[in-house]
């Protein structure tokens, strides 16, 4: 469904008393996945994907093995699936060999590795792959070259192989990806850390999938100004972006952007400080088109909240790739784990043995989920009425306007009215939406189908919240 953004073009005609708000997602409270083998023993963290394939919600996750030293980053992927999204199981695969038992670890081999599937390509090629390699990684894919961006693909998400031994893009190291219906192409977003705002700034840069072949990265996303006045109000000093976790909702996108909050001191070198210490949240941010600027919401409030979460109060937090549907509600998996970021390091960036074997006898991490109904993020509120119009733009087939809206109060309802040439249908013969609907269609007295030619429709918001809408076209 197309989101109902304040910043989308196609909206007008604002009158009464309309806000623009945010849905605050239900968190499952505690982990349903949970470090209990050999190769995830020290921890498991969702720099990762959870994805709906043939029934079945399949998960690639970093697997922290308990042999892990804590010195470079760890690059095993290892795989989970379920087919309620709550009890997970991890099949033994066989394909890499470290411990005393099989287990569960794919060969992907890169660190921030997230998969998606590419419904376009060549059986070989079904399940992409992007993630950060160098040869000091733990577990590192044998064929890297250099330190990089990569991409990776392999014919049933399990057997992986790098498309080339080079990095497609030069930097490092959060990387995350998803296939966007609405554009027909992957979307890959991943962290560069140029010097902005005075010190080495973690920022979001994009790049796309199209007929096989990887765009090069621009830039797309920036902290600013009011990011660090969002820290210090939460008790931090600055902010930047360390990733960010996306949904292709129509022709737009929905980013869950992962909020470090840095802690003083900063570390790095004497060129360019960047921030170890602090702990992170997420936020959303959407972009209304293909290629345009990515936006907050205003006030950029937190979606999901570091603080309230048992097994990552006092820690870091951050998200899967995308976004998956289950039943009536989408879930956002994400993962937390009670330590902040630089726990036991020192400025120089080395973890201590001390602290090394704390956060592996305390470290608690687990991956769980945010749940809310489908295509329900963001919208318009009415206290008590309010009115929009919609261009629809111009429809070539006999169509149907279906809404995703809630009732907030007693004697609440969304009518609507249709313009369409010398054609127009009213309020009143408009049947009232008053039960709340994830998708339900607009009727009128005369019929729910909307005339051929250029379309827009003004709704008229009672006590309620109107959050998406989708144009389908009718078939006989």
């Amino acid at each position: 469904m197309e989101l109902l953004f304040e910043a989308r073009t196609n909206l007008s005609g604002f009158s009464g008393h309309l806000n623009f708000v945010q849905r605050k997602p239900q968190v499952h409270p505690e982990p349903v996945l949970a470090p209990d083998t050999f190769v995830d023993g020290a921890g498991v963290t969702i720099y990762g994907s959870v994805l709906r394939d043939g029934g079945v919600l399949r998960m690639w996750y970093h697997a922290i093995p308990a042999d892990w030293d804590y010195q470079t980053d760890m690059s095993s992927i290892a795989y989970a699936e379920s087919t309620d999204g709550i009890t997970w199981s991890k099949p033994v695969l066989g394909i890499v060999n470290h411990g005393l038992a099989p287990n569960n670890l794919t060969n992907l081999g890169l660190h921030s590795a997230t998969v998606f599937i590419d419904p376009d390509a060549p059986p070989s090629h079904r399940y992409r792959a992007t993630g950060c390699g160098y040869k000091a990684l733990f577990l590192s894919h044998p064929e890297i070259t250099s330190m990089g961006y990569y991409t990776a693909h392999s014919p049933d998400g399990l057997h992986w192989m790098l498309d080339t031994t080079a990095p497609r893009w030069h930097s490092a190291d959060v990387i995350t990806s998803i296939w966007h219906p609405g554009r027909n192409s992957g979307l890959t977003a991943m962290k560069f850390s140029p010097r902005w705002m005075r010190m080495g700034r973690r920022s979001i840069h994009t790049a796309t999938l199209r007929e096989g072949v990887y765009s090069d990265a621009v830039s797309a996303l920036y902290p600013d100004e009011f990011d660090d006045m969002c820290a210090i109000t939460r008790g931090f000093h600055t902010c930047d972006y360390y990733g960010i976790g996306m949904q292709a909702a129509g022709q737009a996108t929905v980013g869950f952007l992962w909020k470090y909050w840095h802690e003083l001191p900063y570390t790095g070198s004497s060129a360019s400080s960047f921030a170890l210490y602090g702990t992170s949240d997420i936020a959303l941010v959407y972009q209304p088109e293909p290629g345009g600027r990515w936006l907050h919401m205003p006030g950029r409030p937190v979606f999901i909240d570091h603080t309230e979460l048992s097994f990552a109060r006092n820690g870091w937090i951050n998200s899967a790739s995308g976004v998956v549907e289950v039943g009536d509600e989408h879930r956002l998996y994400f993962s937390g784990q009670p330590t902040s970021h630089g726990f036991g390091w020192t400025p120089e960036w080395k973890a201590t043995p001390k602290w090394v074997e704390h956060i592996k006898t305390h470290g608690g991490s687990g991956i769980t989920f945010a749940s809310w109904p489908k295509w329900q993020l963001f919208g318009f509120e009415s206290d008590p009425e309010g009115e929009f119009t919609i261009d629809l733009g111009t429809l070539d087939v006999p169509s149907a306007l279906y809404l995703n809206y809630e009732i907030i109060k007693p004697d609440g309802c969304v009518t609507a009215e249709v313009r369409a040439g010398e054609t127009t249908r009213g309020f009143t013969d408009c049947t009232p939406l008053t039960q709340g609907s994830i998708g339900e269609r607009v009727v009128w007295t005369t019929g729910a189908t909307l005339p051929t030619g250029p379309v827009a429709v003004t709704l008229r918001l009672e006590n309620a919240r109107v959050y998406a809408y989708e144009v389908r076209a009718v078939t006989a």
